[in-house]
């Protein structure tokens, strides 16, 4: 198939020069960055994850490629809660962020579920054609289906993101963020960062939004594709998400 599965062939933009030599150069480190934020919201954190995280700070890997003020802070928050633990980490240090991790993941005690679906609920119903949309998008990408995660799970829809970005699909790579992970992704991490017990999932859901707000910039800028018209200025985006204000709401409120 020639283009995105979800544009016109006549509709795609010519990329900047640096993608004719190495496509996949450019977004190596957004698509790392990507995988790793992945890692925190699919995986409960364990004694070996904090340790490993503990010996490899995230100001390390993120400070120098996405320097804006709420990435800083959410990096300071996971930062700073990994080194406030006990040296050596304990299993029973490490409860707290267990518990907050099943709340937000498993039992949505905090109404913010991690799918797609459940945010872009219309008349209480899903959009019909969600699941196949993103088994086209994985096929284009050269995805495996995870079958321990749904198709629109938010770790479901970083991987294939990355997995865009690895592939040099830079054009793609802006359309699926307009067209899915922007579109809720942002509204759940405000609704988990208002809502958490622990600080460091405040700031995993606040790092989040910030490298996929950040990454859009960049892939717009690289491949001549301005923003929706109807999206927010980032003024306003930042604003609504530190103050918790959605511009959607979650199926689990229902």
């Amino acid at each position: 198939m020639n283009g995105s599965v979800l544009e016109r062939p006549a509709e795609r933009p010519r990329v900047a020069d640096e993608f004719l030599v190495n496509p996949a150069a450019p977004f190596a480190q957004a698509a790392a960055g990507l995988r790793r934020i992945a890692r925190f919201h699919a995986e409960e954190p364990t004694v070996a994850f904090l340790n490993a995280l503990r010996a490899a700070p995230l100001r390390a890997e993120f400070s120098l490629h996405l320097d804006r003020d709420d990435a800083a802070q959410a990096i300071a928050l996971i930062d700073e809660m990994v080194s406030d633990l006990p040296d050596p980490i304990t299993e029973e240090s490490v409860d707290p962020l267990r518990a907050d991790h099943t709340a937000i993941y498993q039992t949505d005690v905090y109404r913010a579920c991690p799918t797609e679906s459940a945010w872009m609920m219309e008349d209480g119903q899903p959009p019909p054609d969600l699941g196949a949309t993103l088994r086209r998008w994985r096929q284009h990408a050269g995805v495996a289906a995870d079958p321990a995660l749904t198709a629109d799970h938010l770790v479901s829809e970083i991987l294939l993101l990355a997995s865009l970005l690895d592939n040099g699909q830079a054009a793609d790579a802006t359309l699926f963020l307009d067209q899915h992970p922007l579109r809720w992704i942002p509204s759940f991490c405000s609704r988990v960062a208002t809502r958490c017990r622990e600080p460091f999932y405040a700031g995993v859901a606040i790092l989040t939004t910030a490298h996929l707000d950040h990454l859009r910039d960049l892939l717009g800028a690289a491949c001549g594709l301005p923003r929706p018209p109807d999206d927010d200025n980032a003024d306003t985006r930042r604003r609504r998400w530190a103050e918790g204000r959605l511009p959607r709401t979650c199926g689990c409120d229902a």
